[in-house]
Parts: C-alpha cells; structure tokens; sequence
C-alpha cells in the first residue's frame, strides 16, 4: 500500500542558496531512484514537502528528516496510507514550480486532499499558495 507524509518546516538560518540548490538535486534523483514521488518547495526560509510511496520507505525517509540539522519546527500535515499517489515524479523548486505537469500534479494533490481530508484541505490549500506565491 502506498502511503504519503506531507510536512511544513523552518529552514536553518545558516543553510545559503547554493546548499539548498544542492538539496533539490541530490534529492530529485535519490528520490526517483526510490520510487518516491512527491514535492518539496521552498520559499521566505521554510520548506514544503509531500512525499509519497511504498510505507516503508517514506516513513524511514521522514524519520530521517527529523533529524536533518537543515531544517526545524516541523510540523506534520498528512500521514496516512493512500490509494494512488498524486504525483508522477519527484520534483523539487525554489518558490515557484517551474514545470507546468509539478503544477498541474500539485493541483491534483490538492483536489484529492478537498475530497479526502476536508479537514485538513483549507490548511494544505492556503499553504501550498503561500509557498508558489499564488496569492
């Protein structure tokens, strides 16, 4: 069963661009080598991330990443198993999506989260478009 974790954080101040930079790539390939799907933002000092996959790995993967010295305060949106991932691929970008398919997969994450967690979909929603500045 697939299964998917989605977080907010607040990067370390002392992380530059260029170390963020190499984040993005080092984790869009090791994330598609692992079948993890998925998204992470960054924008204004603090990360947006969604991942997706087999459970197994995404939870061994967010345990790491709350031991990931780059990154603090972070607060847990979704845990919980899943039919179908909303994501193709992994992607990853500073402030706005560059590809049109990460925007139109984050719009389908976004759609699913409306339906199946309307408890937690205006939260996810006004989140995601402070992180791509949308509004």
């Amino acid at each position: 069963m697939r299964h998917i974790i989605s977080y907010v954080s607040t990067v370390n101040p002392l992380i530059s661009n260029s170390d963020i930079t190499d984040l993005f790539d080092y984790i869009s390939v090791h994330n598609n080598v692992l079948e993890i799907t998925g998204i992470l933002i960054y924008s204004d000092g603090n990360f947006f991330q969604v991942l997706e996959g087999e459970r197994q790995i995404i939870k061994k993967m967010f345990e790491k990443i709350l031991k990931d010295s780059r990154h603090y305060n972070i607060i847990k949106m979704l845990d919980k198993e899943i039919k179908d991932g909303s994501f193709s691929k992994y992607y990853s970008s500073f402030v706005v999506i560059s590809e049109d398919n990460s925007h139109m997969e984050l719009q389908k994450f976004l759609e699913k989260e409306k339906i199946q967690n309307p408890e937690h979909f205006k939260t996810i929603s006004y989140l995601t478009q402070k992180f791509m500045k949308l509004s």
